[in-house]
């Protein structure tokens, strides 16, 4: 091997990793698994898909850190990490939670997002650490983060949903590999070894203004919804709103309401032998063919297939 060039070993856990390691919140009987990694043999990360339901809970510790990052269904936060300040936050698609292994946290929410949650194998963590810095790995911790926005971290989260949805959980090398990225991640960006970072602004508005219009659109999706009245709604300005919106949900309040619009449709869908010219115009679509076209494009298959097939 030439001079300076530094080969990188990283031991791999032998062990699957199980979901006994976790909170277990894929065990709720109230919350509904669409994926988990347990089955494929995953051992670097434990992850899943879950519907979420309304939740409180005292969490204590497990060793390994974990995030929980938002797929859909905005949804009022409240955590509680012990020895720090309780934080509350309307959490919609793109935001992440993480939170250290050795936090004992409570938490608090009255939704049904849809999650990724996603368990680091400590181990893991600590051998990347080692070969990032020196001194002592086993010093180096995670800083929480709550309702953040981190593109590259969003990517690997989206990796590994993608894996579990699939068919590629079972290709452990892949899995591993995104375990060890992750880990160089959250060392040099999310731990007491990052350099400190300023986050810019974003536009803000309060939390029971955003919970108003969330409201609001549960309410109407069958309307003709328009950004001047979800803005009158709370006496902002439509101008304003559409930043606001994305910065707190993640997605503007077109992509929001398309995207409640359909969810609606497939519960409909699901549910009922509603005609689907009828489910259309009961989601706020303004034919069969408007609601086909957006189906097709977001879910895949036609709303016949999916009825049909008893997709989930």
């Amino acid at each position: 091997m030439s001079a300076g060039v530094h080969l990188i070993m990283i031991p791999l856990p032998k062990e699957v990793f199980s979901v006994r390691e976790t909170h277990g919140r894929v065990l709720r009987p109230a919350n509904r698994v669409i994926a988990k990694s347990q089955d494929s043999g995953w051992r670097s990360l434990f992850a899943a898909i879950i519907e979420e339901a309304p939740f409180e809970a005292l969490e204590a510790p497990v060793g390994h850190p974990f995030m929980i990052y938002h797929l859909a269904r905005p949804t009022e936060v409240t955590r509680q990490i012990e020895g720090n300040p309780q934080e509350r936050s309307l959490i919609g698609p793109r935001r992440l939670c993480l939170t250290p292994g050795e936090a004992t946290t409570q938490w608090r929410h009255s939704g049904n997002p849809e999650i990724l949650q996603v368990y680091l194998r400590q181990s893991v963590f600590t051998s990347v650490v080692g070969e990032m810095y020196p001194g002592d790995p086993t010093t180096v911790q995670i800083v929480p983060r709550f309702a953040t926005v981190d593109p590259l971290l969003e990517q690997l989260a989206l990796a590994i949903a993608a894996a579990l949805r699939d068919g590629n959980a079972r290709d452990g090398l892949y899995i591993d590999t995104l375990a060890q990225m992750i880990a160089a991640h959250l060392a040099r960006t999310h731990s007491t070894r990052s350099r400190a970072t300023r986050t810019p602004a974003a536009a803000s508005i309060s939390g029971w203004k955003m919970r108003r219009i969330i409201e609001f659109i549960e309410e109407n999706l069958d309307n003709d919804l328009r950004l001047e009245a979800m803005a009158a709604q709370v006496e902002v300005s439509p101008l304003y709103l559409p930043r606001a919106f994305k910065a707190a949900v993640g997605q503007s309040p077109h992509q929001y309401v398309l995207a409640r619009r359909i969810e609606r449709a497939k519960e409909l869908l699901r549910n009922t032998q509603t005609p689907i010219a009828d489910v259309a115009f009961a989601s706020g679509f303004s034919s069969q063919s408007h609601l086909s076209n957006w189906f097709l494009k977001m879910v895949g298959v036609s709303p016949a297939t999916y009825r049909r097939q008893g997709l989930t």
